[in-house]
């Protein structure tokens, strides 16, 4: 089950998302009328989409097979692709991004975190960063494969080959191997007697939304994720007016999802056996400490690895911190909504920064000005994670106690 999530995340947001953003550049050539906020547009829609249908699909995922989200969402996301290929307009582009956007609700992370949920109730730490680094890992193949691909034919030609690469892979796998819950095949979930599991416990969302952790939880991960997307989604045409080549970029790229990747894998790991809010102040401290060298690297061109690797070790922490701690704090037996409820404040980070970016590239003619913008909010996102998170237990058996203040009332 979980080899079944690592393709399903591998080859859907990893071949979805990430290659997009690996063809801006080809695509600020192909319609040179276009502005660098038009181009970027996409991937916000194709984010806040996602990020919009999230309560739907945590409603859902509580309610119907999620074997048919998944199928639903692998269809809807390579028709998209195909005809990603054929745009010619702002619109098309446009209004393809919304149909890929609601292809990627039924197969990216959220549903993952909610199988995983039900078939492991011990490494939960491990098994998030597994599924995660797998997205991160999609990320890193596609820069450099899709643009090899593109110089070899046309970025048309690419996006029918991610096409078939985000339906064949994910779809076997849904077919033949992805269940609902351990009790479908006699067994109990991993970390439980095989006499059986207890029922799931756990606080409601209303009861969940009355604590100051679900907020500042909620607001460490917007904060944070604005200048990962940002940098992440930009990160190609900036190398490129640094005077790397295409490929050369495209590398550099994959690099930094590499490293995000075992970022990711090290943050689960170390979550199941140390203080998960710890772990989440330390890589909101990477990001906080890496933005800045941005500012630096047109002088200091040595500053471009040190800040590649802060930014995506603190990025590859972001993501997994919530289902690890939505658990850790409100346990599992509400866990569809309330992911689905985070997932809002982090996807409108997620399409919020590189379009906030790309404005702001198009105002002052460069990208100064929304690097001094994300550092702020890398900072911002600090200190509201070393203020407002309650102290986190290793025990995964019930939700952490919420200490200080139990609500806003």
């Amino acid at each position: 089950m979980l080899a079944a999530s690592v393709v399903i995340e591998l080859f859907g947001l990893g071949f979805g998302v990430f290659a997009i953003t690996t063809v801006y550049p080809y695509i600020v050539e192909a319609f040179p009328g276009w502005s660098r906020t038009t181009v970027f547009a996409p991937t916000s829609i194709v984010i806040l989409t996602t990020g919009a249908m999230a309560p739907v699909t945590g409603f859902l995922l509580d309610r119907v097979p999620i074997r048919v989200l998944f199928a639903a969402g692998i269809v809807l996301q390579s028709v998209a692709l195909l005809l990603f290929a054929r745009v010619q307009t702002p619109t098309e582009y446009f209004a393809v991004a919304v149909l890929l956007g609601l292809g990627l609700s039924g197969v990216t992370i959220l549903p993952n975190q909610v199988l995983v949920s039900r078939w492991f109730h011990s490494r939960v730490g491990l098994v998030n960063g597994i599924i995660l680094a797998a997205t991160a890992l999609g990320g890193a193949i596609a820069p450099a494969l899709v643009t090899r691909l593109i110089e070899a034919t046309d970025w048309r030609t690419a996006f029918t080959w991610l096409a078939a690469l985000a339906f064949f892979p994910p779809m076997a796998v849904v077919l033949t191997v992805v269940r609902d819950r351990p009790a479908s095949r006699g067994l109990a979930p991993y970390g439980v007697a095989a006499t059986g599991a207890a029922p799931p416990t756990g606080r409601t969302l209303r009861e969940a939304a009355r604590t100051r952790t679900f907020w500042a939880l909620g607001a460490a991960m917007f904060l944070g994720g604005m200048p990962c997307y940002s940098y992440n989604k930009h990160i190609l045409l900036s190398l490129r007016e640094l005077g790397y080549g295409a490929v050369a970029a495209a590398d550099l790229k994959s690099l930094f999802f590499a490293l995000s990747a075992c970022a990711r894998l090290s943050f689960g790991w170390l979550c199941d056996r140390y203080d998960r809010r710890r772990m989440v102040v330390v890589h909101l401290a990477c990001i906080a400490a890496g933005y800045p060298l941005l500012l630096l690297i047109p002088q200091s061109p040595g500053l471009l690895v040190p800040c590649l690797l802060l930014v995506a070790i603190g990025y590859g922490g972001l993501l997994p911190s919530i289902p690890i701690l939505g658990v850790h704090y409100f346990g599992r037996a509400h866990l569809g909504a309330i992911l689905g409820v985070y997932k809002i404040p982090y996807d409108v980070a997620a399409a919020g920064a590189p379009l906030l970016t790309a404005w702001l590239y198009d105002l002052y003619g460069g990208y100064a000005v929304p690097e001094r913008w994300n550092t702020a909010f890398a900072w911002l996102g600090l200190a509201i994670a070393v203020v407002g998170l309650a102290p986190a237990r290793v025990d995964e058996r019930a939700p952490a106690p919420l200490q200080g203040r139990p609500s806003w009332r």
